[in-house]
């Protein structure tokens, strides 16, 4: 049973914004009309698949100190950051922040959980629109390095950071100077560095004030077990 409930706000506060504001952006839309019927279904089911999300969220804050977590699996890390990215694009169009997804293949396979790797995709997003202006721009590129990994980029140009705190950024509750204006707890990177590596993973930043941001994420590829022989 969980007792600390500092913890439980933050899961739920932090995890839930992004989705609930995708959920209510869509919600919009639908309420005034501006949807063809091809676009409603697809606005459904965006909404339906934020939904599972927030369930996940919580059997997660349900289950993290039982024995019922999920084992890890292969999960396509190319669907899911497309999937992501299209969920916050309406958010980051409003915003006039441009999103790319560039993939080397179709299919980028890493041993992990869909759930978590999902909220460490929300963070990245929710992290690089908080910090971009109108014109500036977020790309994430996947593809393969060698000895059999799997390399994520998440880079944007905007505000950056003064390179001498980028030592701290991955501390919890740690906010940059830079952030001062801006909402929030200091959580996001932190989470996002406690799941690339509950998953074998090394998280690195880059940054630069007023140069932009990059996060660099490296797993080891996803290779299928080959089951004994009876």
């Amino acid at each position: 049973m969980i007792t600390d409930v500092n913890w439980i706000k933050r899961m739920l506060s932090h995890n839930m914004r992004m989705p609930m504001s995708v959920i209510n952006g869509y919600g919009e839309l639908m309420k005034q009309g501006l949807l063809t019927v091809e676009e409603m279904e697809e606005a459904v089911n965006n909404i339906c698949e934020n939904i599972n999300y927030m369930n996940g969220i919580l059997k997660v804050v349900l289950d993290e100190q039982s024995e019922e977590a999920e084992v890890p699996t292969a999960v396509d890390v190319a669907a899911l950051v497309r999937s992501t990215a299209k969920y916050v694009r309406d958010i980051a169009k409003k915003m006039s922040v441009k999103i790319a997804v560039v993939t080397e293949q179709e299919k980028m396979l890493i041993k992990a959980e869909q759930i978590p790797m999902m909220r460490a995709f929300y963070h990245l997003f929710e992290n690089a629109m908080k910090y971009s202006e109108g014109g500036d721009s977020i790309k994430v590129s996947i593809f393969h390095v060698e000895n059999g990994q799997v390399l994520l980029v998440f880079k944007d140009n905007g505000k950056g950071m003064d390179e001498r705190e980028v030592k701290n950024i991955f501390e919890e509750g740690f906010r940059g100077s830079n952030s001062k204006e801006k909402k929030g707890t200091g959580y996001g990177l932190y989470d996002v560095k406690n799941i690339v590596e509950r998953y074998g993973g090394t998280v690195e930043i880059s940054s630069r004030e007023k140069g932009g941001f990059a996060v660099y994420m490296l797993f080891p590829a996803y290779k299928e077990e080959k089951g004994s022989d009876a």
